[in-house]
């Protein structure tokens, strides 16, 4: 098996991240959809408001786990795992796997006892990764629903 670098993502990682980002939105179907740049990447980084860890073979990154802590009134603070990326080349080897469990040893060791993410239901690679493990899906076995607002739901319900 391959061996890659994976290390805690800093501000000098945000041009490699945001590559990163086009590319799991391009194959997400949804390449319009991403308006970050790395400038804001960057200064997110550095405000605390994502973390995440970067795989690297040699130089070339990898892949990468993007996370951020969210808070539950019924069990404190989370995780909630925003992107696992793997770049198509690096794909099969490991690799996403030793990046989640990352995430999941972090959790641990720091008491931290929700780990939460959200995944296309086409997505059958991502979801035969996490078949691995043992999880709850929510949305059959709780019925939760997520939702969102865009910007400009969030202005019109702000403005009424």
């Amino acid at each position: 098996m391959k061996t890659f670098t994976i290390v805690t993502v800093t501000p000098d990682h945000a041009e490699h991240l945001i590559s990163m980002i086009h590319e799991l939105a391009e194959f997400e179907k949804m390449k319009s959809s991403v308006v970050n740049t790395a400038d804001r990447l960057r200064k997110d980084i550095e405000n605390k408001a994502v973390h995440g860890f970067i795989a690297f073979d040699g130089e070339e990154p990898a892949g990468m786990n993007l996370y951020y802590y969210a808070y539950s009134t019924w069990v404190g603070q989370y995780l909630h795992m925003e992107d696992l990326y793997i770049r198509p080349q690096f794909r099969r080897m490991g690799l996403a796997r030793s990046l989640w469990k990352k995430l999941a040893e972090l959790a641990r060791d720091k008491g931290i006892v929700r780990l939460e993410w959200a995944v296309l239901d086409w997505n059958t690679n991502a979801i035969a990764l996490y078949d691995t493990v043992d999880y709850v899906n929510l949305t059959k076995s709780e019925g939760w629903y997520t939702f969102r607002m865009d910007g400009t739901a969030i202005k019109k319900f702000a403005d009424e």
